[in-house]
């Protein structure tokens, strides 16, 4: 059985020296890694310091600019101008948009500030107020202008049923209930045209026709203009669906006219019948004159019978004839 001898031990001195080299080595070699760990340390903390100098920054300019947007009164709105086609007052329509953009959100942020106010918006809400507007526009002028263009509908025709009445526009829809009190509404430029049929209307109904509307329009000028005679402004139908509409002379007898029949052709035949068979002394016992046949008219004196005449056409015929060489000998002088 060999026998393991034991390692020779060092001498003592040179074990301890061996020892304090192996530390001396660990040592300066952590001694780099340090270093770099120390760097990477500072580079750190200077890109912290930056990040929060750079947040200060930020949010101090954010603050700047959310204070000069939203609570400085820069962006406050200061002038609002109105131009419009018709006789609306501009002074109630800037006060109903001043009210609209009047106050704060949330008691905070005013409403009236350039960024926040919403032009489609506002538009909607000013047509809904002021039904008389037909078109608008409202534009924002930086920094503090709202420029506001507005076309009217031509207030000029209103039907009545059943004591309401209702402004028509110019393609027969019923836009708003008449209130002949306000200020914008004068009651001797608005014709009124009432359905003695009573059917009910309701606010934004397609009543009329168009081309019924533009004849009743066309009624009060083509009277005065081609017979010279005044009529009263308002107008009665036994029913809108029929076209027809019956006007009152000042003198006190009535018209009865059709729409289907064009208003030219009309005129041209009531002046014939006037300066042919009534004599202007004999118009105070007039009671009506119907003009709803395209072939003849009829006429009634005052507790008298209904009187027909076809020959009216004839001369209608002939006074058109006349009137259509008159143009024509005026265009080969041209």
């Amino acid at each position: 059985m060999g026998i393991h001898p034991h390692p020779s031990p060092l001498p003592e001195g040179e074990g301890v020296r061996k020892k304090v080299a192996n530390k001396n080595k660990k040592h300066w070699a952590n001694v780099g890694k340090e270093k770099e760990r120390g760097k990477i340390r500072e580079k750190v903390r200077k890109v912290f310091r930056l990040s929060i100098v750079c947040n200060f920054l930020l949010i101090f300019f954010l603050g700047v600019l959310i204070y000069s947007l939203f609570f400085s009164g820069f962006l406050a709105i200061e002038k609002i101008t109105v131009e419009n086609s018709g006789d609306l007052s501009q002074e109630k329509i800037i006060d109903f948009i001043e009210d609209e953009i009047g106050g704060k959100y949330l008691g905070v942020v005013a409403k009236n500030n350039f960024l926040l106010i919403s032009s489609n918006s506002l538009e909607e809400k000013t047509k809904e107020k002021f039904k008389k507007i037909k078109k608008i526009s409202i534009e924002k002028k930086f920094p503090d202008k709202l420029a506001v263009e507005i076309e009217e509908r031509n207030l000029i025709l209103s039907l009545c049923s059943k004591g309401d009445c209702y402004f028509i526009d110019e393609n027969g829809y019923a836009y708003e209930k008449a209130n002949f009190n306000l200020d914008d509404v004068s009651q001797n430029e608005i014709i009124k045209l009432i359905d003695e049929s009573g059917k009910e209307i309701s606010e934004g109904e397609y009543v009329l026709m168009p081309s019924y509307v533009d004849f009743i329009v066309k009624i009060e000028k083509s009277i005065k203009d081609d017979v010279s005679m005044d009529i009263l402004n308002e107008y009665r139908t036994e029913s809108r669906i029929s076209e027809e509409v019956i006007v009152q002379t000042k003198k006190g007898w009535d018209i009865y006219l059709s729409s289907k029949i064009p208003i030219e052709k009309s005129m041209r035949t009531l002046k014939i019948l006037l300066n042919r068979q009534i004599m202007l002394k004999e118009l105070n016992d007039l009671e009506y004159i119907d003009l709803r046949s395209d072939n003849k008219v009829f006429y009634r004196m005052i507790g008298g019978v209904t009187q027909e005449e076809d020959e009216i056409k004839k001369e209608e015929e002939l006074a058109g004839e006349s009137v259509n060489e008159s143009s024509a000998s005026d265009e080969k002088k041209e």
